[in-house]
């Protein structure tokens, strides 16, 4: 279940960079431009939907790698309890 979260966590933090970058108006911002299409876009208003839209990828992304780093101590703890101990003669 641990690794299912991780995955899930992982494809929602893809969808939300790729979409982000796709429908943020980069070209508006950097041209200096306050018009699209014919209608007004406040260019300080578009920053700061911008600026929070990349605070929460962040946060996906803080998620993502603490999900990640859960999938590896699990599986190393698993590895740990199934391995012979040390000095111990291997089962013949």
């Amino acid at each position: 279940m641990t690794l299912l979260m991780a995955l899930v966590r992982s494809a929602y933090l893809a969808f939300l960079v790729v979409y982000t970058l796709v429908v943020s108006p980069l070209g508006v911002l950097w041209s200096g431009a306050v018009t699209r299409q014919g209608a007004t876009v406040a260019i300080p208003v578009v920053e700061k939907v911008y600026t929070a839209t990349w605070l929460a990828i962040g946060w996906v992304a803080l998620e993502v790698i603490a999900s990640w780093v859960r999938v590896w101590l699990d599986a190393r703890a698993r590895r740990r309890a199934t391995a012979p101990a040390p000095g111990s003669l291997p089962a013949a």
